[in-house]
């Protein structure tokens, strides 16, 4: 909790947190409630040659497995929310579970629903993947020379947008300065790390055909109404309940694939 002092915060410790009475998503238990495990990839830039899931389905407590192709046509890939304005912004399609070919590591590749969350972990293991690993750059400068690895093929030179901004005739402002300087500046890149890690429990009621959806969100409205385009359901039919966020710091403002998946 925080209070306001002018120009100042004073923050005092929530004591729900202090006594453990603070409700986290990782806390609800439903009812019946099963758990879902991803398989995620290890590489940044492969090729999907094939996905064997029959030791994964028979393994203990596995209910489900799901693949990319099990959601086509029925569910939408992740839209972008941020867009610059002015600018070209191009957006290929970020399925929800890789199809053809991973573009990052993590890309989610295989869905596990256990009776456990354990026998959902172990399950994980079991999926064989055949991969055929594709050249991959890092470094921003690098990926956007000729010849570099193109991780979309409809975004050539893997720049995603260009944005231009000015203002007043700078020609003429540097064509009369007295000191011209150069600088070089670098932008560091950002990883937030909170203490607890995004997450997501859904609950669908069949005869209302309305989901509820607890996620650790920072913006729960924007949530809503991402996953309405992800599941194709309307906003109306979907509750986002954001509880306890164990930190966030940008990290859960953006919807993701899990959370739809999840749903």
């Amino acid at each position: 909790m925080a209070t306001l002092f002018g120009s100042g915060i004073k923050r005092r410790e929530d004591p729900r947190l202090i006594t453990g009475t603070g409700l986290f998503t990782d806390d609800l238990s439903l009812p019946g409630m099963t758990y879902a495990a991803l398989l995620r990839s290890p590489y940044p830039h492969a090729k999907i040659v094939s996905i064997d899931l029959s030791e994964a389905k028979k393994a203990p407590g596995v209910i489900a497995v799901y693949t990319g192709k099990d959601l086509v046509g029925k569910v939408n890939p992740v839209p972008c929310a941020f867009n610059v304005p002015g600018c070209d912004l191009k957006v290929p399609a970020h399925e929800m579970l890789a199809t053809e070919k991973v573009r990052y590591v993590g890309d989610g590749i295989a869905l596990i629903i256990a009776e456990s969350r354990e026998a959902a972990r172990d399950a994980v293991d079991l999926v064989d993947v055949d991969y055929d690993p594709l050249g991959a750059v890092t470094d921003p400068e690098k990926a956007v020379q000729p010849g570099a690895p193109q991780i979309h093929s409809d975004v050539p030179g893997n720049v995603a947008f260009t944005w231009n901004v000015a203002g007043g005739d700078a020609d003429a402002a540097f064509a009369s300065a007295d000191v011209k300087v150069s600088l070089r500046i670098v932008q560091q890149r950002l990883l937030p790390t909170a203490m607890e890690p995004r997450a997501a429990v859904a609950t669908f009621n069949r005869s209302m055909g309305q989901l509820t959806l607890w996620t650790p969100s920072q913006n729960p409205h924007i949530h809503r109404f991402l996953c309405s385009v992800m599941l194709n359901l309307p906003e109306h039919k979907i509750r986002v309940i954001s509880p306890d966020v164990g930190g966030g710091f940008g990290s859960k403002i953006p919807a993701y694939a899990d959370e739809a998946l999840v749903s």
